[in-house]
């Protein structure tokens, strides 16, 4: 029986794999080397559904490691419990394809509970395919519950960057993945700072809970307590659940493990696909990281012993595989409400002996020099991201803003907004720890984002016109928003191609926020930590006594940037790129509670693709 059945489990995962429903990302013909030779158009074939971790498809996992890398096997921590997949896999499949490649990926939305999807593809401008952004209610109606899309659009950004859903909370729970565009030799400014950029060297980090994202968002809502993180997860993996068999045999799932030969120089590429207030700092034992990129934008080198990484952000960094040929730990140590939490990989040097573990405390974390850290404090163990200096020629001269737009970061007590407390049954006012939990609001300009049930890109003119609003409206209108909630649609009109100057203040010193922006780059001039309470009236008053400083020469451009405690940060960009463009913070609950707004860039947009999805 045995000879019998083993035939016939092999025929059906080759069959599976000749269908292209489990080809390895890896194997796809649109990762190759890149010469700058004719592009080619790479498809895609995802499945959206509800699914589970540790379900049957991963066997004896962890007790026999091999079952954790099966088809359909989702280990996480080894942990069973609901999650969102895109061809039951987590992290989803990597696009990895070259610059100028056209991508094509066909979505099938197969959710249960009818709910509906769109996917984003963070990092990507979307020029001239503006209606390929896909953030539901802004750029496209999204793809109900049975129905298919096709995305297609032109990977003109290279770098590292990603995917992930862009609809509820559904990317907390498992819908992300990594999107890589490289270049070719002559075109990659670094490229000869390393030997080898190894497609399994690109890491994707988050934390994990045992609960799903939906649970934790409305528990927060509700003001009940919930633990919302639970561990780390490298590449979708995670070690801190112990399980054991009915032999009593414990386990846990295995280390990630990274494979590099003395001698060479690899380019790794991270990415945070954290969820909420959980900064993850990634370091590799022994060995320094020299930061070559930034959300894919090139920057001049620089050497530090970690980096931190908020949600949404990504690094390029070289590592010189120079040590001695053994096991060093990767750490992904998390903070502030992770900081109870770290995780680690396995950086394995060739000829090491397959199953080994590093010798060093696991227990310990990196110290040194960090790159991006939580807080804008300067001093000689710190780099922020404004101190470094794009690599790329600036063809554009920002160094004159046409416009300034303010935009002051806060949380606070509000009733009504959001349906967080209701006025009479359980207000604000009444919250405390013999009644019940106070929830802040966080809020940009004291106004919490509603939006409308339409899509924005296409059907802007049939928002009823007394939803709209920005500070300036709501000024003439005299509505108090610093004492009572205003839910409106925040809109910021831009002109086409305006030089845009945004000053970020984050009012009260409690969390940083990591703002993204859609359809460009920010040029990132200053920022700086000031004192446990600043405004924007602060700012404004040492802007005009000449205390804060712009760098105008070459600075970086990041789409994703920290916004430090009792701190600001200034960015421009040229309003090149018609649309209805999103910026948000990239926590979950901060956008789900309607911390964001649009920008409005005036100027001609494609007419939407006759297949776009439909509502109202």
């Amino acid at each position: 029986m045995r000879k019998l059945i083993c035939p016939v489990l092999s025929m059906l995962f080759i069959a599976t794999v000749v269908q292209g429903y489990w080809i390895n990302d890896l194997d796809h013909p649109c990762l190759r080397e890149c010469t700058g030779g004719e592009p080619m158009t790479c498809e895609y074939d995802w499945t959206i559904e509800s699914y589970y971790s540790m379900s049957r498809a991963c066997y004896q996992c962890p007790f026999n490691e091999f079952d954790c890398h099966r088809p359909h096997c989702i280990p996480m921590a080894g942990y069973a419990r609901p999650v969102y997949s895109v061809n039951r896999r987590q992290p989803g499949p990597s696009i990895q394809v070259c610059e100028n490649d056209i991508i094509r990926v066909r979505v099938h939305n197969r959710l249960q509970n009818e709910e509906a999807e769109s996917i984003h593809w963070h990092g990507f401008h979307m020029r001239g395919t503006q209606h390929m952004d896909g953030v539901s209610r802004v750029t496209q109606c999204p793809i109900n519950a049975g129905h298919d899309f096709t995305y297609e659009f032109k990977a003109e950004q290279p770098g590292t960057h990603w995917w992930h859903s862009h609809a509820g909370v559904h990317r907390a729970d498992g819908i992300y993945g990594s999107l890589i565009v490289r270049q070719s030799s002559e075109s990659d400014p670094h490229r000869a700072l390393y030997d080898k950029d190894d497609p399994y060297h690109v890491i994707t980090i988050k934390e994990w809970s045992k609960s799903m994202a939906i649970t934790i968002s409305t528990a927060g809502q509700s003001g009940v307590a919930i633990n919302a993180n639970d561990g780390i997860l490298i590449n979708g993996r995670g070690t801190n659940q112990v399980l054991s068999n009915s032999g009593n045999t414990t386990a846990t799932v295995d280390h990630h493990v990274v494979y590099v030969t003395s001698g060479q120089r690899y380019r790794f590429r991270v990415i945070s696909a954290a969820n909420d207030v959980c900064p993850l700092s990634i370091s590799v034992d022994n060995h320094k990281l020299k930061v070559i990129a930034m959300d894919g934008a090139p920057v001049n080198p620089i050497d530090v012993d970690r980096i931190t990484l908020f949600s949404a952000e990504r690094y390029d960094f070289i590592l010189n595989a120079d040590q001695r040929p053994t096991n060093y730990w990767i750490r992904v140590a998390g903070l502030i409400t992770c900081a109870q939490h770290q995780e680690l990989g396995i950086l394995r040097y060739a000829g090491t002996p397959p199953g080994s573990k590093p010798m060093s405390d696991k227990n310990l974390r990196a110290g040194g020099k960090v790159l991006n850290p939580e807080t804008a404090l300067r001093d000689p163990e710190t780099v922020l991201v404004s101190d470094l200096t794009d690599a790329d020629e600036k063809e554009d001269d920002l160094s004159h803003a046409n416009v300034t737009h303010y935009l002051e970061l806060n949380a606070v007590s509000r009733n009504k907004a959001k349906s967080v407390h209701h006025p009479v049954f359980y207000p604000y006012e009444l919250a405390g720890t013999d009644t019940y939990s106070l929830t802040n609001l966080p809020i940009i300009n004291n106004i919490t984002m509603n939006f409308p049930g339409i899509p924005l890109l296409s059907h802007w003119r049939d928002v009823d016109e007394a939803s709209w609003c920005n500070k300036d409206s709501l000024r003439t209108s005299r509505k108090d928003c610093s004492r009572e909630a205003c839910e409106c649609t925040h809109r910021i009109d831009i002109k086409y191609n305006q030089v845009v100057e945004l000053v970020y203040v984050n009012t009260l010193n409690l969390v940083p926020h990591p703002m993204h922006i859609h359809g460009y780059y920010f040029e990132v001039l200053g920022m700086d930590t000031m004192w446990e309470y600043f405004t924007v009236e602060d700012f404004k008053r040492l802007d005009a006594q000449g205390k804060i400083s712009r760098n105008l020469k070459n600075p970086p451009r990041k789409d994703t940037i920290m916004i430090p405690v009792g701190g600001y940060m200034i960015a421009r960009f040229r309003a090149d790129n018609p649309g209805w463009w999103l910026m948000h913070c990239h926590f979950d609950t901060h956008f789900a509670l309607g911390m964001a707004l649009v920008f409005h860039v005036e100027g001609p947009v494609p007419p939407p693709p006759a297949s776009m999805p439909v509502c109202n």
